[in-house]
């Protein structure tokens, strides 16, 4: 794992001070912004099996026994069976294109089978060996792979902390240049961000396949309401 990034104050909303009306506390609203990045440790793979054949038993048949050993093979790269799921199978009719000038209505020409499987690497040094291993037993569809983290929780938080911290030294700022004196803090809340997106790097050769999984970084945005007071009025 390289070392984790912190890349803090990338958004902070305009400060609002409010004038006093009746009982109402004058208030700064700041907001603060925290990104950890971090290398994956977990990937998962589409893939599939697609068969086609004279009748839907045969084709049915064939793509059954591909996927028997795509299974045995993920079996013996280590892969738990509960981070194996199949997520599509199909099986229809291929049919013929219909005859010109209105002849007889086309007919089914063949029988396709699709099956589909998310598989869950998480022994990510291995990734590039395992899309090797599937593909040399029958595996002829890949629909793509995603990164993760296992664990995202505690980076999260560290996330989470640097905005605090981030919003927290803007508002200290702008009330030392507006002349007032933080107060208490009225209002914290965190708006909701995007899931972990991948950002670009060097490529990393993860066994048989060159694979560059890239790094993660995860955000945390929070606004913050302080009530404000007038340091002049406060050193009287």
């Amino acid at each position: 794992m390289k070392p984790i990034v912190l890349v803090l104050g990338l958004i902070l909303a305009a400060p609002v001070a409010t004038p006093a009306l009746a009982d109402d506390p004058a208030i700064l609203t700041v907001t603060g912004r925290g990104e950890v990045q971090a290398d994956p440790d977990m990937a998962t793979i589409s893939l599939g099996v697609v068969t086609r054949d004279a009748t839907a038993a045969d084709a049915l048949s064939r793509n059954s026994a591909r996927m028997a050993r795509i299974f045995e093979v993920l079996r013996g790269a280590g892969i738990a069976e509960a981070d194996m799921q199949t997520t599509r199978f199909d099986l229809a009719p291929v049919w013929q294109d219909a005859r010109e000038g209105g002849g007889d209505p086309a007919g089914i020409e063949a029988y396709r089978v699709t099956n589909a499987l998310a598989v869950i690497v998480r022994d990510i040094d291995a990734l590039g060996e395992v899309l090797d291993a599937v593909a040399e037993a029958g595996a002829n569809e890949f629909r793509g792979i995603s990164f993760g983290l296992q664990e995202p929780g505690p980076l999260t938080d560290e996330a989470r902390i640097a905005a605090v911290e981030d919003a927290q030294a803007r508002a200290a700022l702008y009330a030392d240049a507006a002349g007032v004196m933080l107060g208490d803090v009225l209002e914290l809340s965190e708006q909701t961000g995007p899931e972990p997106r991948p950002q670009m790097m060097e490529m990393a050769t993860r066994g048989a396949v060159p694979v560059a999984e890239g790094a993660l970084s995860l955000t945390a945005q929070v606004t913050i309401t302080y009530e404000i007071e007038n340091r002049s009025l406060s050193n009287d």
